[in-house]
């Protein structure tokens, strides 16, 4: 799993995470990779731990979202973040700066068990800009995935609109650059409600 990390952190000095790539030295950015199965393993017992869900949640999310079942991948994330007690203990809820690494980081998290079929990348620069989340299928016969993720606190925003402008951004900023089949999806989030616009 190659994930962009502003810091090397605990886990990379623990030896739970491993160097891939060093992006930019000075600034301390790399591609940190998870060395072994027993230690992705034990990432992915942990994120079901922390964030108070079960395997079999994440499980199903993760079916539904490899059949293409969207709306139905939807309707389990948000049960997902409705069960997660634990999710605003990462955050200040009343910070948007803060709610945007949380909110991809439970995604990350849940993705994980996908890592043997598909390159799990965050946060990487491509196209003209930075996308969020891209799953690159190592199969050419399956599709990739990529996901802009937008947060709101207000009230008064549609989120199936803010959704729309996640997907719509991953095409205007030519994310999907040098990929093949590509399944492209906005996801929108405010506080625990969740709206996702698939592609069509």
């Amino acid at each position: 799993m190659g994930i962009v990390c502003a810091s090397g952190g605990q886990c990379l000095n623990a030896g739970y995470l491993t160097t891939k790539t060093t992006l930019d030295a000075l600034e301390g950015r790399y591609v940190l990779r998870i060395p072994n199965k027993e230690i992705k393993r034990e990432f992915q017992s942990l994120t079901a731990y922390y964030f108070h869900t079960d395997e079999s949640s994440v499980t199903m999310l993760l079916e539904d979202l490899l059949q293409g079942n969207l709306e139905k991948f939807a309707l389990r994330y948000q049960a997902i973040l409705e069960d997660t007690a634990s999710y605003y203990d990462l955050v200040n809820e009343n910070s948007y700066q803060a709610h945007w690494p949380a909110v991809r980081t439970l995604l990350l998290g849940m993705l994980m068990p996908l890592e043997n079929s598909y390159k799990i990348i965050s946060n990487r620069e491509k196209g003209q800009s930075r996308f969020d989340i891209c799953l690159e299928s190592r199969k050419q016969d399956k599709p990739s995935f990529l996901f802009e993720l937008k947060y709101t606190k207000d009230d008064s925003v549609n989120l199936k609109k803010l959704a729309m402008q996640g997907y719509e951004q991953i095409l205007a900023k030519q994310y999907d650059h040098g990929l093949h089949h590509v399944i492209r999806i906005g996801l929108a989030h405010r506080g625990k409600q969740v709206e996702l616009y698939p592609e069509k």
